[in-house]
């Protein structure tokens, strides 16, 4: 898809707006988006909003919950991270975090609004085609092995068997499929 503004480069950001209850949406080029203050509709939230294009997100993630949240602003305002020495208030002045483990410190504030931004706070992404079923039939194998021992701590031992003998279906399949895999290479087939 091209950028709508200058209709050359291909789009690779989406900027969505709802005011007055009308969505409106354009797709940009990472050129067009940064000379922002150009974009027709974005112009009066920009007005409105005395804040520096890097600071826009700050200004979105602290105004989401507007209050309604469960979160001790003085301790929020004591946070510091033990790596970087990055402080809530620094944070919220730039909009970045400094390390990773700032996103370790700082998850009281950014989780819930991370979640109302978007489905969940855990990046699932994308599945390759190639490769893409194992992949999941291993994540489904690792998250049964952990039922599995959460259920042996819990003393639950007959859905500890009914969980062990899918992991045991689940390892054969996994298996069966490599087997054939290596098959095919072996033959010069390349059917996957």
């Amino acid at each position: 898809m091209l950028c709508e503004k200058c209709k050359k480069n291909e789009a690779k950001i989406n900027l969505i707006t709802v005011m007055n209850g009308q969505k409106q949406e354009i797709w940009l080029c990472e050129n067009c988006a940064k000379d922002i203050a150009n974009i027709p509709f974005f112009n009066p939230i920009m007005q409105n909003i005395n804040v520096p294009f890097q600071g826009i997100l700050t200004e979105i993630l602290s105004n989401v919950d507007n209050g309604k949240s469960n979160i001790d602003n003085n301790k929020v305002k004591e946070i510091i991270c033990p790596n970087c020495g990055l402080t809530y208030q620094e944070f919220k002045k730039s909009g970045r975090l400094g390390c990773t483990d700032c996103y370790k410190e700082f998850n009281i504030v950014l989780e819930p609004r991370i979640k109302s931004l978007q489905v969940g706070s855990k990046h699932i992404g994308k599945i390759p085609k190639v490769k893409g079923k194992e992949l999941v039939q291993r994540k489904n194998l690792k998250d049964l092995k952990e039922e599995m021992q959460k259920l042996i701590v819990a003393e639950e031992y007959e859905r500890a068997a009914i969980v062990r003998d899918e992991i045991k279906k689940l390892e054969l399949y996994i298996l069966e499929s490599n087997t054939k895999e290596i098959i095919n290479r072996k033959e010069g087939n390349c059917d996957e």
